[in-house]
């Protein structure tokens, strides 16, 4: 028994919100009916995911013929799935008396408009479905309404979709009570069944949004759920009486609430929360994959639908009282609902033209040229799908990783963020439109490590879109980098970001206290507070500092993700949204590839991409092949080093580690070792590095090839790594998703700074001046299999950068090492985990330099300067990573360049 059986015997049912061809394959819908699931629902959306997503419909869609139009291919593949569902599904419309064991499919969404064509689709589709448990799915829109009353006189069973509003619901309930009469009226004698499907979460989704912009944040969260109560309440009082009862004598059943949208959205409330809220008899709550899992593992089972009636309506008066006409709310939901549905159903038809043209030119996303490692990672995979790694990654079990769920269990939120996140993008593009509207040109964003890396990426890729604001990222606390910010800045057109998950870095915080008191003095201090946005967790200090300076929006990540598995959240969404990236086209992407990763899927060459990816890295990794180097085309080279922190960071602890070798320039075979595991992403229509990449393999060097369509493939490409990365930690008893050896640097640089408050002064440590000898004899003790990371602790300009990557260069063809580039302390929030906590070798070249002039941090924001500038902090974190460093027993050497960066590293490349 589970809680789903203890929820039948309060009288609600649980239809899975969720179905694809591996479901049926390979049993897992069967299980799911045995743990207490009565019935299915389908839309577009969930077709699109599973036919773009996986290798389920590959081999149908192959062999059908080659001028097959999309949406009858699609229709064809549709019709398969739900008449095997409904066949799974009958014994238990069989033993419910029809009241249960539906597996429900939707009209064409463009047909909303028009009740001719809704009546006559849904009825082809019945009749060619052929089976008595089959639903269809009509929207609760004008049109659909009569047509739900002539279809249920024509006896079959409807679904209705897409109520978010009390008068809708009542002329839906009276739709089916009229085709009833008509049903009776001509003659028959077994009424069809009906649910009206009310949708919860996403009327909290724009009610909080409103709420928010009120200022009033205590009824968050509940208008969902009180408006569905009132609902429940109108069909009590519907199904009652002498009508009702002429009819149930008759046969017919209540036209049950079903309630729909029940994931939960907002990171700050429980994930079970719609779920737990709406339990009662004659209702059925259809979940999807998510909040299914988490009910069965901590729902609570308990009559609650009824329960707090007087206090849902005083919820709904105190909105009105703010002003927040809920009618308006759900007119604008049914609206948006019908033209997203229409989307996802175009979408699914692109999904299914393209999964045609990849099939019909053999292309695939990924491929593996691994030699003599094929058979090892062969045994990996088997051992990988035997154990059902990724069923239990998916069902949040730690013990994927550790017995300890510490950092693990609180970990895992990633895993769901394309679908949450997809909810919140009305509240980001709510803000891009105000800001855009409000004459702002630009957008600073003040991060470190995952708040600030995805922004990055994503603006480097994408550019900015016209009559968008353009990016850039303060994540360096050089006294000069930050001056050169805010010296190309109109501060009264400046948005700043404040990107933090624990509210706390140091970093970021000393930027905000700076350029707060810039734009103080350049807007005054009414008006100051607009300029700042906030990303963080809920309930760490930057949300009080948010509060106290007035910022214009803060927007409250789940805490149950992690730093570097942040880019599909807050963290890397918003500043892409502002820059005028498609988010949706991202998320769906992303989305696609949450499918292809499932734990039904059977890891094999199409399904499961990112466990056979994991596997690679980590098994390579075992036979010495940690040298993880990305070939990677222009327009993606700034996705390395998101991609950097990702894998080093996760991966390079407990005497492990996995490098990843990112904006090192292709070579010919005789400058690698073999050490190497080469991962090549190539973009349709970019052939570039294609025929080194060729000599390398050749040469007997491992390649992994990633084939992107275009760049909102990026999306898709975050998610892979994030959950390759994770398998890869499983493989090699690796915990992901903590950082232990971060915090070693950080308590050093403390101690630095400590001593300069006390002092005056920086405490000393060896330097050299930059001499190539000096280098040369410190490369010298170097082994097969290390690796050489310089360590620029400068100000991150174009003429370093092209310095830098001359030198490494320089280095890995004299040395035949891999070579890695990191600015301080930008790094230490990424590499700087692995640096001391993997194997031990790397070779460490520590660069520093001076200020010309100094940068004074502000105390706080408003206030005059501290005794710290910003050059103290820098050189202080770059103490700090040397000492932490040598107490790891690393190779480590200090070369100071004054105040002529460049001209230090030239004399280096003489």
């Amino acid at each position: 028994m589970t809680r789903l059986h203890d929820l039948q015997d309060l009288g609600q049912s649980v239809w899975y919100d969720n179905i694809r061809r591996a479901m049926l394959d390979s049993g897992e819908l069967q299980a799911l009916l045995d743990a207490g699931v009565v019935g299915l629902t389908s839309n577009p959306s969930i077709f699109e995911k599973a036919i773009g997503g996986s290798a389920d419909y590959d081999a149908a869609i192959a062999a059908a013929p080659a001028d097959s139009a999309p949406a009858g291919l699609f229709e064809r593949l549709a019709l398969d799935d739900i008449g095997r569902a409904a066949d799974l599904l009958r014994p238990i419309y069989e033993r419910t008396g029809g009241l249960d064991g539906y597996a429900s499919l939707e009209v064409n969404p463009h047909l909303a408009g028009d009740t001719e064509g809704t009546v006559a689709e849904a009825r082809r589709l019945f009749a060619d479905l052929d089976r008595p448990n089959v639903m269809i799915k009509v929207p609760a829109t004008p049109a659909g309404i009569p047509a739900i009353r002539r279809l249920i006189a024509a006896g079959i069973p409807i679904n209705v979709t897409l109520l978010f509003s009390l008068a809708a619901y009542e002329a839906v309930a009276h739709a089916y009570l009229d085709g009833l009469d008509d049903f009776f009226a001509a003659g028959g004698s077994a009424p069809p069944a009906s649910v009206a499907s009310f949708f919860i979460s996403r009327v909290d989704t724009k009610a909080d949004a409103a709420l928010e912009a009120a200022g009033h944040d205590a009824l968050r969260g509940t208008i969902g759920i009180a408006n569905a109560r009132q609902a429940y309440a109108r069909f009590r009082a519907i199904f009652n009486g002498p009508r009702w009862q002429a009819l149930a004598d008759r046969g017919a059943r209540v036209q049950r609430p079903l309630w729909a949208s029940t994931s939960t959205k907002d990171p700050a409330f429980p994930d079970t929360l719609y779920a737990d809220a709406l339990i009662g008899p004659d209702t059925v709550n259809t979940m999807p994959p998510a909040t299914l899992h988490a009910f069965l593992d901590h729902g609570t089972v308990a009559a609650t639908l009824a329960a707090g009636q007087a206090r849902d309506a005083d919820r709904l008066r105190r909105l009105a009282e703010l002003g927040i006409d809920l009618e308006t709310i759900t007119a604008e939901l049914l609206e948006e609902g019908v033209a997203a549905f229409a989307a996802s159903y175009d979408a699914l038809l692109d999904a299914v033209a393209r999964k045609q043209a990849a099939l019909a030119a053999g292309a695939r996303v990924m491929e593996s040229e691994l030699g003599k490692h094929d058979a090892a990672v062969e045994r990996a995979l088997a051992s990988l799908q035997d154990e059902r790694i990724m069923s239990h990654i998916w069902a949040h079990d730690h013990t994927v990783w550790r017995d300890d769920p510490t950092e693990i269990a609180n970990r895992l939120g990633w895993l769901h963020a394309p679908e949450n996140y997809a909810a919140q993008l009305g509240r980001i593009t709510a803000l891009v439109d105000t800001v855009r509207a409000d004459g702002y040109t630009d957008v600073l964003l003040l991060g470190m490590g995952g708040s600030s890396l995805a922004p990055e990426v994503f603006r480097h890729t994408f550019g900015m879109r016209e009559g968008y604001l353009d990016l850039a990222v303060c994540d360096s606390t050089d006294p000069d980098a930050v001056r050169d910010h805010e010296a190309r800045l109109d501060l009264a057109r400046t948005l700043f970001i404040v990107s933090t998950k624990s509210g706390g870095t140091v970093e970021t915080l000393s930027f905000f206290k700076y350029f707060y008191n810039r734009v103080l003095d350049t807007v005054g201090p009414e008006a100051a507070g607009a300029h700042f946005v906030a990303i963080t967790d809920p309930g760490s200090k930057l949300v009080d500092l948010a509060r106290r300076y007035r910022f214009r929006a803060t927007f409250l990540n789940d805490p149950n993700i992690g730093g570097r598995y942040s880019a599909l959240s807050y963290f890397g969404l918003l500043p892409a949204g502002l820059i005028g990236v498609d988010l949706p086209r991202l998320l769906d992407r992303a989305a696609s590839e949450v499918c292809n990763s499932d734990g039904c899927n059977a890891v094999d060459a199409g399904d499961n991409r990112a466990s056979r990816l994991g596997v690679i890295m980590a098994e390579l990794a075992r036979a010495g092949r940690d040298k993880l180097t990305f070939v990677l085309p222009p327009a993606l080279a700034s996705f390395g080093d998101w991609v950097e922190q990702l894998i080093a960071e996760s991966t390079g602890k407990e005497g492990e580690g996995i490098l990843p070798v990112v904006g090192e320039p292709i070579g010919g075979p005789e400058v690698y070792g073999d050490d190497r595991l080469f991962v090549h992403l190539r973009l349709a229509g970019e052939g570039a590095d294609t025929a080194a990449v060729r000599a390398l393999v050749a040469a007997g060097q491992p390649l992994v090839t990633l084939h992107l369509a275009d760049l909102y493939d990026l999306g898709a490409q975050m998610f892979l790594w994030e959950m390759a990365t994770a398998v890869a930690g499983h493989r090699l008893d690796i915990q992901p998703f903590d950082q232990p050896n971060v915090e070693s640097a950080k308590v050093r640089a403390t101690e630095m700074v400590r001593a300069y408050a006390s002092e005056g002064a920086l405490p000393d440590a060896p330097a050299a001046a930059p001499d190539r000898a000096t280098l040369l004899d410190f490369l010298a003790q170097a082994e097969a299999g290390d690796y050489v990371a310089l360590q620029a602790y400068v100000p991150p300009r174009p003429e370093t950068d092209v310095l830098l990557a001359r030198l490494r260069l320089a280095i890995r063809d004299r040395t035949r090492l891999a070579t890695t580039v990191g600015y301080g302390p930008r790094f230490l929030h990424s590499t700087g985990q692995l640096h001391k906590g993997d194997a031990g070798n790397g070779l460490f070249v520590q660069f520093t330099s001076d200020a010309v002039v100094d940068l004074a941090i502000p105390d706080e924001a408003g206030a005059g300067a501290s005794a710290m500038p910003f050059g103290v902090l820098k050189n202080a974190q770059a103490l700090g990573d040397y000492q932490a460093l040598v107490d790891e027993e690393r190779r480590v050497l200090r070369i100071h360049l004054g105040t002529d960066v460049a001209g230090g590293l030239r004399r280096l490349l003489t």
